[in-house]
């Protein structure tokens, strides 16, 4: 949200306060959106708003949405607003102001809000000179405090601030002032609202930020980020690297998950790019199909697939040579909603060691999302035996997890068959532009081995190889591998699918396997 400036409406904002009671409520069952039944942030139509309101207002209809925050009144009265949303069956739940309006002008902020029938008043913007320092944080808490109790205990509003970027700057304790500013405002009086693009840019993970502060948030702001645009801390970036929802840099399914977890209220879709009107349906879109990390569709319950991993515990899942999970400190852990994981220098199974499922599996297709690290080597490994005795990783053929930019094994071998997606040491994955992620992003692999022994792998939606397991095209190959000292090597009839301690931090997620016949 750009820096705003309230618009004072005068006198009929003081009348406002005599004719709020005459206002019915709308129900508040009514006055909730959801990741896949959004609302919008005005300021998406800002234009469209300066030219004619109620036209504007007839095409968020028309795109399905009832929830919008007003960051601007666009020379209406708020009981002119209100009378025009009424009319449509739709709401303003938030009202957005300036600092000096807010500080300054409470009564009458109070009163606009009331009259536009919000739940909120929102604050986007701490006035600040120069890089936001510590002073600033306690200023603003001290005045948000402040202003926070009075809209509620005398106007029955909350008060949410809404992250710009410039606050997620070190406070020399492991933090950030962001943090700060959350620990010294009082829930009682000041909650949130995370945009999701302002806490990416300067570098944070918005769904770690909703995991750490769940009680916290009232709202998001839905946006993505354009692809190949670098971040800062300034607050500020072109409006027109905004881009449709699930197609930019920024992890949308984990957001999601998250924020429903914290019990988030509002989603407001906002793009403040001039494609607007084009981009706003497709996000729409997005949103309605977007698949929850760790979750089943309605469709895949039907086609027989199953969770291998549900987020939360460590369920199915043992130690490979073990009765039970590993729980040294430092190996294997499960954490907002990822099995990871974590570095201990680079050895292969030297810290905790491999895990694997308690069941083993034959003709299937194979599902999991990673999101490597710099560095990284690890592998998914299936067929696993656990027969074969090894001083390292457990043996099976390996869909290899690799950061090809920078570690040695992608050099190694032959052709390139240790890269990323590779079946390890065998054959080589061609993987296309197309289909390659930057480290930090999560990935979706896939492997599937049919009836037949026609397998294949997949990277980001891409079949990058395939071969036919127990054939002798696939036997000469492991004769000249270093698997070529395993008898039969990948050719068991079942066997367990594994995730690979390669000593780096590797996090896996949204595991689930369908048996196939």
């Amino acid at each position: 949200m750009q820096k705003l400036t309230l618009t004072l409406i005068g006198l009929s904002l003081l009348a406002a306060t005599h004719t709020m009671a005459a206002q019915p409520p709308h129900e508040s069952a009514a006055r909730i959106s959801s990741a896949h039944h959004p609302g919008v942030v005005s300021f998406t139509y800002r234009n469209q708003f300066a030219k004619d309101v109620p036209a504007t207002l007839d095409l968020i209809k028309s795109q399905g949405m009832r929830d919008i925050e007003f960051s601007s009144l666009f020379g209406q009265t708020p009981e002119a607003l209100r009378k025009m949303l009424d009319a449509r069956g739709l709401y303003c739940t938030s009202y957005g102001v300036d600092y000096a309006a807010l500080t300054n002008k409470t009564a009458d902020v109070a009163a606009a809000a009331k009259a536009l029938g919000a739940t909120y008043v929102r604050l986007a913007w701490i006035p600040h000179t120069g890089t936001f320092t510590v002073d600033d944080v306690q200023k603003a808490a001290a005045d948000l405090n402040k202003v926070g109790k009075i809209l509620k205990d005398q106007y029955g509003l909350q008060l949410i601030y809404h992250n710009h970027g410039y606050e997620f700057v070190p406070d020399g304790n492991g933090g950030t002032l962001y943090d700060q500013l959350i620990t010294q405002t009082d829930p009682n009086y000041v909650n949130f609202e995370l945009d999701v693009l302002w806490a990416y840019f300067p570098g944070q993970d918005p769904a770690a930020l909703l995991h750490k502060y769940p009680t916290r948030y009232k709202a998001l702001h839905l946006k993505d980020l354009k692809d190949g645009v670098p971040g800062n801390s300034t607050g500020g970036t072109s409006g027109n690297n905004d881009v449709v929802l699930g197609t930019g840099q920024i992890d949308m399914p984990s957001i999601i998950q998250a924020a429903e977890e914290a019990k988030v209220e509002h989603y407001y879709i906002e793009d403040e790019s001039d494609r607007s009107e084009v981009q706003v349906p497709q996000s729409i879109t997005y949103l309605e199909q977007a698949e929850l990390p760790n979750t089943l569709t309605e469709k895949e319950k039907k086609e027989g697939w199953k969770l291998l991993f549900d987020g939360k515990t460590n369920k199915g899942w043992v130690g490979a040579h073990m009765d039970a999970f590993p729980t040294k400190t430092g190996g294997w852990i499960v954490q907002d909603g990822m099995m990871t994981i974590q570095n201990s220098g680079g050895e292969e199974a030297k810290n905790v060691g491999d895990i694997v499922t308690t069941d083993e599996y034959g003709a299937f297709d194979l599902s999991f999302q990673f999101r490597t690290s710099r560095g990284c080597n690890s592998g998914v490994k299936y067929f696993v035996t656990l027969k074969e005795q090894t001083g390292g990783s457990a043996i099976g053929l390996e869909y290899q997890i690799l950061d090809d930019s920078v570690h040695p094994d992608a050099k190694l071998g032959r052709n390139g068959d240790r890269t990323l997606a590779s079946l390890y040491d065998l054959i080589p994955a061609n993987k296309p532009q197309s289909c390659l992620r930057p480290i930090g992003a999560w990935n979706t692999g896939r492997i599937v081995v049919y009836p037949d022994n026609h397998v294949e792998h997949w990277l980001n939606g891409v079949m990058v190889l395939s071969y036919v397991r127990k054939s002798k095209e696939y036997e000469d190959l492991v004769a000249i591998s270093k698997y070529k000292v395993w008898d039969h090597f990948g050719e068991a009839d079942k066997g367990h699918i594994l995730l690979q301690d390669h000593g780096f931090h590797v996090d896996f997620r949204s595991i689930k396997i369908k048996v196939l016949k």
